[in-house]
């Protein structure tokens, strides 16, 4: 007899996260012009094996800068949702959202949230980026919350050096 043997569900949907999550990055990398932003550091999704906790993984996901009259140095964490649930997602744990923010003071640089729903991660139909400061005190936001930092999802970003927003 025959048997075929499969990893758990549990380790199969974990993988599956960090594929999308990194078809979001990819997406989101592929909206900076390389003539304007540079990416410092990509801190790509990835599965940890050894389940050891590797530091560098709780910062946001990309480092960037951004050539303007002097050079503006910015992060951005990704994060790809399906679909809003009763008008709001879940975005981080507390335990992110304590790193992005020590990361943001340590730095001393802007962090931003960019979030995709819908669509695929890769193309997805809504996208918002929003700074940290504005949904970091709930590790749920609602969709009300972001209408205000909602773009297309195919126009490529541009830094704002006067009131240091990515749009």
């Amino acid at each position: 007899m025959n048997r075929i043997i499969t990893e758990p569900l549990r380790q199969v949907r974990q993988a599956d996260n960090f594929e999308k999550g990194y078809a979001f990055e990819k997406y989101v990398t592929e909206l900076f012009n390389a003539n304007s932003f540079r990416i410092v550091k990509w801190r790509k999704s990835e599965k940890i094996t050894d389940h050891s906790f590797l530091f560098d993984h709780s910062n946001p996901d990309l480092e960037l800068i951004f050539f303007g009259a002097k050079k503006y140095r910015f992060a951005v964490e990704c994060k790809w949702r399906k679909e809003f649930i009763a008008g709001k997602i879940n975005w981080a744990t507390n335990h992110q959202i304590s790193s992005y923010e020590a990361f943001q003071n340590q730095n001393r640089i802007p962090v931003f949230i960019a979030i995709g729903i819908g669509g695929l991660p890769s193309n997805p139909e809504k996208l918002f980026v929003t700074p940290l400061y504005n949904i970091n005190i709930h590790t749920e936001v609602l969709e009300s919350e972001l209408i205000l930092y909602k773009r297309r999802p195919t126009h490529r970003f541009f830094y704002d050096t006067v009131q240091l927003r990515l749009w």
